[in-house]
């Protein structure tokens, strides 16, 4: 498993770093509900996009579900990707917590419930010094 610095992850926070594609059809519709519930469950989000997606592509893509605002986000950088597993589904999420990242990748969308339990039940089997 890749080290949280390796992500460039603040040490002191919980975060979940989530890689988003637009070849997972629900991937970007459901992201900014996504987004809020882990927010609300009091984590930062480091967002990366799909490395295997092409710029224009991802810009296509963003233009036809109206969310521009995310063309700014970097690309996940593609051998720490594929470290990490983040490229079997979409959207892919890895938790970080004290330095430390938990192994199991979380894949795919969810109702916000259990997407805020999957994140917290990963956040609290890291200990903190």
């Amino acid at each position: 498993m890749v080290a949280a610095s390796a992500l460039n992850w603040p040490a002191s926070r919980s975060a979940v770093l989530v890689v988003l594609s637009p070849r997972m059809v629900y991937a970007l519709h459901e992201w900014p509900r996504m987004r809020v519930a882990a927010e609300a469950a009091g984590f930062e989000v480091v967002l990366r996009r799909d490395p295997q997606v092409p710029a224009n592509e991802w810009r296509a893509a963003l233009e036809a579900a109206g969310m521009l605002d995310l063309s700014i986000i970097p690309v996940m950088e593609p051998q720490l990707a594929a470290a990490c597993g983040l490229l079997n589904h979409f959207p892919s999420a890895l938790v970080a917590r004290c330095g430390q990242v938990h192994p199991w990748p979380v894949f795919g969308v969810m109702p916000s419930d259990m997407w805020r339990a999957v994140l917290v039940q990963r956040r609290d089997t890291l200990s903190c010094p």
